[in-house]
């Protein structure tokens, strides 16, 4: 573990996450269609992150495709965050090539000491980068974001790759089991539903 001794007593280091990651906004569409020269731009929009986020076509292992524009459109394995539900996840296949609109940030990994999916446990899941991420919330009504440079700011527990590695690969493996669980309920839920409606039909 990488960690510092106070007063004789071990503690985890700490770091924010501008050491490791650049957070790069979505292209607002009027900006887009100027620089791109078209209006055909296919969006990165929520429902395209919802199927990232469910996993609906599996789990992304590594990041086999490039970008057509380097820095704006998504490549498969990338890391986005939702603005909207501050959750982030791994761009999936079906959405590789697309460009993320202002809804959405891309997370660049500058640094090779913090993993991906350790990252992703971190924004997501763990209670210190959630309660800092509550108090950054900005906006009113339904819409609340955080500021790049708030995202920049939050600090993050750093330990060992290895240990970061267990802990990433142990949330990917909860994340797989919730996805099939949600299928089966799915499944379930029709399977009754159809069963009942065929009884009232028999009366």
């Amino acid at each position: 573990y990488c960690k510092k001794v106070l007063k004789g007593e071990s503690v985890l280091e700490k770091r924010k996450m501008r050491e490791f990651v650049n957070f790069l906004p979505g292209i607002n569409p009027t900006r887009a269609e100027k620089q791109f020269g078209t209006k055909e731009i296919d969006y990165y929009d929520q429902a395209a992150f919802e199927r990232d986020y469910n996993h609906e076509e599996g789990f992304m292992e590594n990041n086999p495709f490039a970008s057509f524009e380097e820095g704006i459109s998504l490549s498969a394995g990338d890391v986005i965050i939702s603005n909207s539900m501050q959750l982030a996840t791994i761009v999936g296949n079906s959405n590789a090539g697309k460009v993320p609109s202002l809804n959405f940030t891309k997370v660049e990994f500058t640094n090779s000491e913090i993993d991906k999916r350790y990252f992703i446990y971190l924004f997501n899941a763990y209670s210190g980068v959630k309660r800092q991420k509550e108090r950054e919330l900005q906006g009113t009504g339904l819409i609340m974001r955080i500021p790049i440079k708030a995202l920049n700011e939050l600090v993050i527990p750093i330990i060992s790759m290895e240990e970061q590695q267990k802990i990433g690969k142990a949330y990917n493996e909860m994340l797989k089991l919730q996805s099939k669980l949600t299928k089966y309920t799915e499944l379930i839920e029709k399977f009754v539903g159809t069963v009942l409606e065929e009884n009232l039909k028999e009366r």
